[in-house]
């Protein structure tokens, strides 16, 4: 009787252990066309949302843009510019200038230009005087940052 009941157990134990050895597939080939279909629909849901905020970024940056180019209003008054000496001139000019390395390069060759005018025209009534001093220093210091402009312009090229 020990033996059967030893028997039996051993028998349990044997059907248990078939039981988890056998291969439990938990997908065929309906569940793998189901998750291959949700994949898909979740990248097209991905790229939908990304072309979205794509589309919102540049419609405001269009909108910025045209925000700048906005016309005075007709109750506006009208600007009057002042003919002023380039000296009064630079002291108004901000130090620091954010803007495309092309136009950095073309304002600071025109204001070399100007300041070579002035100078020439300081030199032409007192050619040892402080004006003429001044403007040349002016003009060594336009020249320094022109050549950072172009140096910054080359190393960005090269990356």
């Amino acid at each position: 009787m020990d033996i059967e009941l030893n028997e039996s157990d051993l028998v349990a134990r044997l059907k248990r252990l078939d039981a988890a050895a056998a291969p439990d597939v938990g997908f065929d080939y309906a569940g793998l066309m189901d998750r291959h279909a949700s994949r898909q629909r979740r990248d097209r849901r991905r790229l939908a949302i990304a072309r979205g905020t794509a589309t919102a970024l540049i419609i405001s940056m269009l909108g910025l843009s045209l925000w700048r180019f906005e016309r005075p209003q007709a109750g506006a008054p009208e600007t009057v510019v002042d003919a002023t000496p380039v000296a009064d001139d630079q002291a108004t000019q901000p130090r620091i200038v954010r803007a495309d390395t092309y136009l950095a390069v073309a304002a600071l060759e025109d204001h070399i230009a100007s300041l070579d005018d002035a100078l020439n025209v300081a030199r032409a009534y007192s050619p040892r005087g402080e004006e003429v001093a001044r403007l040349e220093r002016t003009r060594a210091e336009l020249l320094d940052s022109y050549a950072q402009v172009r140096y910054a312009e080359l190393v960005s090229a090269n990356f």
